[in-house]
């Protein structure tokens, strides 16, 4: 005779109502979070853009100025240098990749003779830049744009380049132009000596 066996067959979990009742509280915990979250947001971007709107002016007196005289570097003269702009830390890769890809773009098409030197405002730049670029850069800086963009940083800058007495003939400065909150454009504006003004007409 054939012994039988008898299999207990486990019945799926069912959701009791305690268990709805916990999900839907850490649910509610979720939302709360992020709505404060967005809160902060929305405070640290309407400080930020204040900030901007502050700094941007000695950016457009400086294009109106090389525009309206007509001033410009010769580029076909040896000695170039970029200076370039991003930030310390991750988290925005686009910002970093982006003024990167534009200064790789820049150095290829550079003519044959043409030697350009590199100032790197930003570790995050530093480090894409360094591995496939090192011999071009000059000067790396950081702990830069932690606090709201002042006059007093630029000329920082233009001295420690100046400092180094690179006499260059054609210069352009990289960086992030804001466009809204989800768009930004790398952007090059042009950067001329004191030679190249005190022999402007």
């Amino acid at each position: 005779v054939a012994s039988v066996r008898n299999f207990s067959v486990s019945q799926p979990h069912e959701a009791t109502l305690k268990d709805i009742r916990l999900r839907l509280k850490s649910v509610t915990n979720i939302q709360k979070i992020t709505k404060s979250m967005k809160m902060v947001s929305a405070a640290k971007y309407a400080r930020a853009e204040r900030e901007l709107k502050n700094a941007k002016v000695f950016g457009v007196g400086n294009s109106a100025l090389l525009e309206k005289s007509e001033i410009k570097g010769d580029e076909t003269q040896p000695e170039h240098l970029i200076v370039a702009v991003t930030s310390d830390r991750g988290l925005c890769g686009g910002v970093h990749s982006g003024v990167a890809k534009a200064i790789k773009a820049k150095l290829a098409g550079k003519a044959q003779g043409v030697n350009t030197s590199l100032v790197l405002c930003g570790d995050k730049l530093r480090s894409i830049l360094g591995r496939t670029h090192g011999e071009h850069i000059l000067m790396t800086m950081n702990e830069m744009g932690k606090k709201p963009a002042v006059f007093e940083e630029a000329s920082f800058v233009a001295q420690a380049v100046l400092d180094t007495g690179l006499e260059f003939q054609h210069g352009e400065l990289y960086y992030n132009k804001f466009k809204s909150v989800i768009s930004y454009q790398p952007t090059g504006d042009e950067i001329v000596s004191f030679d190249t003004l005190s022999q402007a007409e």
